[in-house]
C-alpha cells in the first residue's frame, strides 16, 4: 500500500535543498511496503508552491507525490503551484502525467485541476 508522508528533516535531501533559494521547503516521501520508493520537494510561499524536485518508482508514485503536494496546498488556500525543477529532463515525466504542458510550467487553479482530473473522476 502506497503511504506518502512529510518529513520533520531534509536528511538524505540536503543536497538537493541546498540548491533552492526559498523558505519554508518541505520534503514528502513515498512509501510502498515500508520501504521509500519516491518523493517530492516544494516550497509554499504566499499565495503559490514551487515544485523543485521529485522522484518516484513509476509514473503512479510520481503522480501520487504531485497530487500529495498540490492537495497539501489547497488545504492552505493555495490554488497555484509552478514546477521549477532543478532537473530539466524531469518535465517530460509532468508532461506525460498532464499536469503541465509544453507552453506553461504553471497549474494555474489547482481546485479546477483536480476537479477536472479524469483519472480522479474514475476513482470515485
Amino acid at each position: 500500500m502506497l503511504e506518502i508522508h512529510e518529513k520533520k528533516s531534509f536528511e538524505g535531501y540536503e543536497n538537493i535543498v541546498s540548491k533552492i533559494n526559498a523558505e519554508k521547503i518541505k520534503v514528502i516521501e513515498s512509501f510502498s511496503s515500508d520501504v521509500v520508493d519516491g518523493y517530492g520537494v516544494y516550497s509554499v510561499s504566499g499565495d503559490k508552491i514551487t515544485v523543485y524536485d521529485y522522484d518516484g518508482s513509476d509514473l503512479n508514485i510520481i503522480d501520487g507525490i504531485i497530487r500529495t503536494i498540490l492537495f497539501k496546498g489547497q488545504f492552505k488556500g493555495i490554488n497555484v503551484c509552478e514546477f521549477a525543477l532543478l532537473d530539466e529532463s524531469k518535465y517530460d515525466k509532468l508532461k506525460a502525467l498532464k499536469f503541465i504542458n509544453d507552453s506553461d510550467k504553471i497549474i494555474h487553479d489547482i481546485a479546477d485541476f483536480m476537479n477536472n482530473c479524469k483519472k480522479c473522476k474514475e476513482l470515485q
